[in-house]
């Protein structure tokens, strides 16, 4: 019982300090926007790079998973519905489930798996080869340089793709009812639109916004941490992933609430 309490205790002092750490780090991030020149050639160039690597090169990918979401859920929704009687409320269905639900989460859950770890080691194998004191020594901002492009990067692949994976899903639902039942793809869209609320649309863009920021800012912060030894960098690359598992949590429970 004695060692569970410390345990217990440790978990909740290091969760702490990590919270505090992790909003002073934000804090800088965000400050730093205000003097933040992101069409500087160099800082603009790493921009373009990471847009690349994080949203492009996952495109093949993210256009079959949404398809295969869209045309699966909407035909297990569809079948369903009309069974009930209740087949006008699809439009309504969908809004809360791909626009509030599946769009964001599917999306984050996908760039972290892809672009977190691979931001997160960058930085770790940066900070352990002394690349980043390089920088600081030609007084080079770290934080404009390397971190806010990966940042911003990180909002701009989260929020289009999160868009696109709505429109990709509702479209390969079209399909399905079109082939099905004759649906045609304005009366579907009007089935969407009746239904979609700025409530709708402030959650979307809340938990799009805040999952973008997380997806590389936590990876980053983590491997900051990385000191001397080649084997920290697996270790802060998992202590980053539970981070942000944490973090898509927090935004998951309290979007809920918009």
């Amino acid at each position: 019982m004695k060692s569970f309490l410390i345990n217990l205790g440790a978990a909740f002092l290091n969760f702490y300090i990590f919270i505090k750490d992790y909003l002073a780090f934000s804090y800088k991030i965000i400050k730093s926007v205000l003097r933040f020149n992101l069409f500087n050639k160099a800082i603009f160039t790493v921009f373009i790079r990471q847009v690349y690597f994080t949203g492009v090169q996952i495109l093949p990918t993210y256009i079959i998973v949404s398809l295969v979401f869209g045309i699966a859920l909407v035909g297990f929704l569809s079948r369903q519905l009309i069974e009930l009687g209740i087949y006008n409320e699809l439009g309504k269905i969908l809004v809360l489930l791909i626009v509030r639900e599946l769009g964001p989460i599917v999306t984050v859950i996908l760039l972290a798996l892809r672009s977190s770890t691979a931001v997160g080691a960058e930085i770790s194998v940066m900070k352990l080869s002394r690349e980043i004191d390089t920088l600081e020594y030609f007084e080079i901002d770290p934080v404009k340089y390397l971190y806010l492009p990966r940042i911003f990067a990180g909002l701009t692949c989260m929020v289009s793709l999160s868009i696109f994976f709505s429109f990709i899903s509702i479209t390969g639902g079209y399909l399905l009812l079109s082939f099905n039942l004759g649906i045609t793809f304005d009366y579907l869209l009007s089935l969407i639109f009746d239904y979609v609320s700025l409530s709708d649309i402030a959650a979307f863009f809340y938990k799009t916004i805040m999952f973008g920021f997380f997806l590389m800012s936590i990876p980053i912060y983590s491997a900051l941490w990385v000191k001397k030894a080649n084997t920290e960098i697996p270790i802060s690359l998992l202590k980053g992933m539970m981070r942000l598992f944490f973090a898509i949590l927090f935004v998951e429970i309290t979007g809920a609430f918009i």
